[in-house]
């Protein structure tokens, strides 16, 4: 025991020995000897001039450190900037033992309040593409009076900015970095990474695992990465092997996740000499459209706020610009896409294509209130605060109960397949804007339902409407639907309606007609009910006609049984003068008895003008009304 505490007070011994003689070896140096040697090898490797302006401090320890203050690397001769990087000050802390034989090893490189510059130029190429003959791993010829050696360990970035430059789109995408760490105990290990800062106006803070350095100088691919941690308060991850092909970078075995929601696929980015492209196919079994926050990023102007309290459809800005930024090809599939207010999409497939800002899709596929919606969308954002959109959609078999829970009208449906049909072209660049410029067709189609009267909220603006129109409301438990149309034909954002919202049931029937203007989103509609024939008139009034007008948020309901003419005169002056027709008798024939309905007559299918004189029942019932062709057979069954 003696003889081993011995050996180790004799090898400690030799150890301070060798202690001091390394440190009046060291002392001996004059660091700022160092700048000359440096600048060249940098020049050596990069091509660009490295300039120090604060001289070399050093500090003396197992591990020395190096701290140069004032320093700045210089751009490419293309560069926008004059200095791809300047810092206040690097930090660098290097091995001893080699330091003594000449050789730079790095143990750690920190670079505080750094503004790095990175762009590329009208071909693609980067300012990082070093021109020099070696490069920084030391593999190059040594340099006399210098270093034979240059490797960095850890890499760290307190407080700094990186910008990046798009030399094609002239865009720039700005970085603020709060603390950025690489950590590998040697080339051949994998590296720790941390970043916490702000991409753009997006709160990133990542941490996770690379691949070894020198895999990806050395391109030894697939490269692993896998980081975790929060996007603006969202937590996110991701995972992917990365290659190249050519100037292609593929992004296999791609797992996103944010929030509870994971995506999955592969990702593909070429760089362009015109403009990059993205080209990917992901698929997730359940993500919430929450977890998206990126992908609906707006902009929101102070008058937005305001205009949010007044309009129906926002008019809050979507940023288009970003349609211009690069070329895409994408093929999306989500199982379920779960919807604010818990309203969720299953089986949602979309398949589109980027060119030159114009967005073709021409696949948009889901299932929703219970029925199957299928269309296509198509938007040119070549004029990035103007775009013109293109929409068609056809949605079957929907349910009407959560249609109009959809639009906050609560009550009781049983049945009630419904269709709805859209063919429009607008433009701008929010949903406020594209009502307004509105041209096209939307048409719903609703078929044969029971619609409950007990705990309504007649609160509910279209419920009011329900007890004015129908005057079978306040007696019978339900209403017996057989079928609702409404056909808006659409120009610079107005609809004139010529009989083309009707409605029928087993009791009474009504036709609409007026004005809805989507531009001011007001509405000045004439309903005018009709008794079948044979019904029994068990009510205290029937309705002449009802007005529904006002501000889409909050429209009146006005019911004039004495002085109805009048006020049909009114609305059918305005009606006249827009080359309508005013509700009339004869459109009623069906509901009477005989000829084709309202609904008939809302499908375009016949006139209130051609439609047949009154002719008496047979039956002392209801009356089936006659077929109003292939979309009013297929809701209703027939």
């Amino acid at each position: 025991m003696r003889l081993f505490w011995r050996i180790l007070a004799a090898f400690g011994g030799l150890l301070v020995l060798l202690i001091i003689a390394i440190a009046i070896a060291v002392r001996t140096i004059d660091v700022n000897d160092f700048i000359a040697p440096i600048q060249k090898r940098v020049k050596d490797a990069t091509g660009r001039d490295l300039v120090i302006r604060g001289g070399i401090d050093f500090k003396l320890s197992l591990e020395p450190e190096l701290l140069i203050d004032d320093v700045s690397l210089g751009n490419a001769e293309w560069g926008k900037s004059a200095q791809m990087v300047t810092a206040k000050r690097v930090e660098a802390q290097v091995k001893l033992l080699p330091l003594l034989q000449r050789n730079f090893e790095i143990v750690r490189f920190k670079l505080i309040d750094p503004v790095i510059a990175l762009e590329t130029d009208a071909g693609g190429k980067g300012n990082w593409e070093f021109s020099g003959a070696t490069g920084l791993g030391g593999a190059g010829p040594s340099t006399p009076g210098g270093f034979n050696a240059f490797a960095i360990g850890d890499l760290a970035i307190d407080h700094g900015t990186v910008s990046f430059r798009d030399g094609v789109s002239g865009k720039t995408t700005n970085i603020a970095v709060e603390e950025l760490t690489l950590h590998a105990r040697d080339a051949q290990s994998p590296v720790s990474a941390r970043f916490r800062g702000t991409v753009g106006d997006i709160a990133v803070a990542m941490e996770g695992d690379l691949g070894p350095l020198q895999s990806l100088v050395q391109r030894r691919l697939p490269y692993p990465v896998s980081l975790k941690g929060e996007i603006n308060g969202h937590a996110a991850s991701v995972a992917s092997k990365v290659r190249v092909e050519g100037r292609t970078v593929n992004l296999d075995e791609l797992q996103i996740s944010t929030g509870k929601s994971k995506i999955e696929g592969q990702l593909a980015l070429t760089p362009g000499a015109q403009r990059s492209k993205a080209t990917f196919k992901l698929a997730a079994t359940t993500y919430a459209w929450t977890d998206l926050p990126l992908l609906r990023k707006l902009k929101v102007a102070a008058k937005g706020v305001a205009a949010r309290e007044k309009f129906v459809f926002g008019d809050e800005p979507l940023d288009f610009g970003a349609l211009q930024a690069f070329d895409a090809d994408g093929d999306v599939s989500i199982g379920t896409l779960m919807l604010p207010e818990g309203r969720k999409l299953d089986n949602v497939h979309v398949q589109f294509a980027l060119r030159n800002g114009k967005l073709d899709a021409p696949l948009l596929q889901a299932s929703a209130f219970g029925g199957t919606a299928r269309g296509g969308l198509s938007i040119d954002a070549a004029r990035a605060h103007d775009p013109a959109l293109t929409l068609h959609l056809d949605a079957k078999d929907l349910d009407l109960g959560a249609l109009l829970a959809m639009f906050g009208v609560t009550r009781e449906v049983r049945g009630g397949k419904t269709e709805v049909a859209l063919d429009i072209t607008t433009h701008g660049e929010s949903p406020h804007q594209w009502a307004h410029g509105a041209n096209g067709t939307a048409m719903v189609v609703v078929g044969p339902a029971t619609l409950v009267h007990t705990k309504l909220d007649l609160d509910s603006p279209l419920n009011r409407l329900a007890d004015a129109v129908n005057p079978f409301h306040r007696v019978d438990p339900s209403t017996e639907l057989e079928c609702a149309v409404g056909r808006l034909p659409l120009k610079d954002g107005i609809a004139q309606i010529d009989h083309s919202i009707a409605l029928e049931t087993k009791k009474f029937g009504a036709s609409v007609s007026g004005t809805l203007d989507f531009r001011d989103e007001t509405l000045d509609l004439a309903i005018k009910p009709q008794i079948r024939r044979g019904i029994p008139i068990d009510v205290p009034q029937v309705a002449s006609l009802v007005r529904f007008e006002g501000p889409f948020r909050s429209p009146a309901v006005r019911v004039d049984a004495a002085g109805s003419a009048l006020a049909a005169a009114k609305i059918g002056a305005a009606i006249y003068s827009g080359g309508l027709s005013i509700v009339g008798e004869s459109l009623f024939s069906a509901v009477t008895g005989a000829g084709p309905g309202p609904c008939s007559a809302a499908l375009g299918q016949h006139s209130a003008a051609s439609a047949p004189p009154t002719q008496p029942s047979t039956s002392s019932g209801s009356t089936k009304p006659a077929p109003v062709g292939k979309t009013l057979d297929r809701i209703l069954g027939r």
